[in-house]
Formats: structure tokens, sequence, C-alpha cells
């Protein structure tokens, strides 16, 4: 194992930490993530974040993607989860937004949580594995590393089989952000596209929270709708990837 693999694990698991350690003293008894994320700020995702921020300033990880914007043109490529979080918005206002205090937490709250996950995957330990490993085996151990802590959140929610399915979720959606990591050559889209995504599905949970429960909607009838909402997503980020070796190969010669 190189150097840099190593200093990324160590990050990896000190990032997980400050994260799970952080919601768990925060909520306190067992709860739903849509309750951690709308109400104050959530400090654990902003440590998180400032955590891996100050090993990639102390290692000096210069190809981490914050200092490159994308271009113009590049951003187009992320029209389809823009479909989904237009509709997101739409949809919950129409069931009835939240409070604007909330719909503003939520929001704050889900960008932090973009920024710190991107960073830690798609920034710090996707460029790990790329130094040490092809770049589609790169790929399939972020994925599955991505996929895999999101199973964790039990430790928050006490649910886990709603912990399993957002992880495999995740799996799938981590698929499309590394896409647009890798063609647009910056992190800011999938931050920005992550916690927009994220800010629409809690927003459509809580606006429909009332409505499901008057309905009393069997569980199992939607238990798979996140996975299956999100594989398009995952197939389409597979198609912008058809090429992605040759792609890299490009980039670093140039």
């Amino acid at each position: 194992m190189n150097q840099r693999l190593a200093v990324s694990l160590a990050t990896l698991l000190g990032w997980l930490l400050i994260t799970l350690l952080g919601e768990q003293f925060g909520a306190g008894a067992h709860q739903a993530l849509s309750e951690t994320v709308s109400h104050g700020p959530g400090w654990p995702f902003v440590a998180a974040a400032a955590f891996v921020l100050a090993v990639v300033a102390w290692q000096r990880w210069r190809d981490i993607g914050l200092r490159d914007l994308p271009s113009a043109r590049s951003l187009r490529l992320a029209w389809l989860p823009m479909v989904y979080i237009v509709g997101g918005f739409a949809l919950s206002a129409s069931l009835g937004l939240a409070p604007a205090t909330v719909v503003l937490w939520v929001l704050v709250n889900t960008f932090l949580v973009g920024l710190s996950e991107e960073l830690m995957f798609r920034g710090v330990l996707l460029q790990a594995l790329r130094h040490t490993v092809s770049i589609w085996p790169a790929v399939a151990l972020t994925t599955l590393a991505f996929g895999a802590v999101h199973s964790l959140n039990v430790f928050i929610t006490g649910d886990l089989r709603g912990a399993l399915i957002q992880s495999t979720a995740a799996a799938l959606s981590g698929l499309f952000f590394i896409a647009l990591r890798l063609r647009t050559g910056s992190l800011w889209p999938s931050i920005v596209i992550h916690g927009l995504w994220d800010c629409a599905a809690f927003l459509v949970v809580m606006s429909s929270s009332k409505d499901l429960a008057a309905n009393a909607a069997p569980a199992d009838a939607m238990s798979l709708a996140p996975i299956l909402l999100v594989l398009p997503n995952a197939l389409y980020g597979l198609w912008l990837m058809r090429h992605v070796s040759k792609l890299i190969t490009t980039t670093e010669n140039s």
C-alpha cells in the first residue's frame, strides 16, 4: 500500500468517527435523518469537511478538484439528475412545503453533506485509488465504500432495513457523481448536485409524510423506491464513463 492510500484510508476512518459520533451525540435517541438536517446547523458535517480539508492542505494534494472550475458546456452533463431535482422541489411545493426556516436548514445542511461526502469519496479516496490501481477498479472501490458507509446510518436511525436500502441507493448515486467528477474535471458539480439532490429528497419526504401516514401505504410497496429512483442516474453515469480510460490518459498527458 502506498503512502497516499494509507493516509486516505486513515482520513476516511477519522471522517467516519467525526460524522457518526457527531450525529449520534446531536440526535440523542434514534431519529429520522430528515429530523437531523432540519433543525439547526449540522456541526458534524462542518467538522468532517474541515477535517478532510485540513488533511488535503497538510498533504498538499492539488488534484482533489476544488481548484478546477468546470466549463459551462460540461455542466450540461448533469441534466438527468437536475430533472429529478426540479421535479422533487415541485412535488414538495405541491404537497405543502415545511416552514421557511426548516427549508433553509435542510438546504444548508444538505449542501454541507454534499461537500463533506464529495471531498472524502470523489476527492480524497478516488484520487488515492487512481494512484494505486487502474481507473475502473478505483471507480468500483470508491462506489462500494460510499455505499457501505451509508449502512452505518442504522446507528442513527435504528432502522437496519432502511439503512441497507439507503446504502444501495447511495452506491448507485455514487456512480453518477464519479462520472461527473471525471468528465468535468472538477469536484464542484458533484458537490452542488449531491446537495440539491439530498435537499429535494428530504423536502419530498417531509412534505408527504402526513399524506403517507393518512393513507397507511404498505412499507413493502415503497421500500425499493429509492433504489429504483436512482438507477437511471447510475446507468447514465456508466454511459458517461464508457470512454473513461481514454479520457484519463488524455488528461494525464495534457
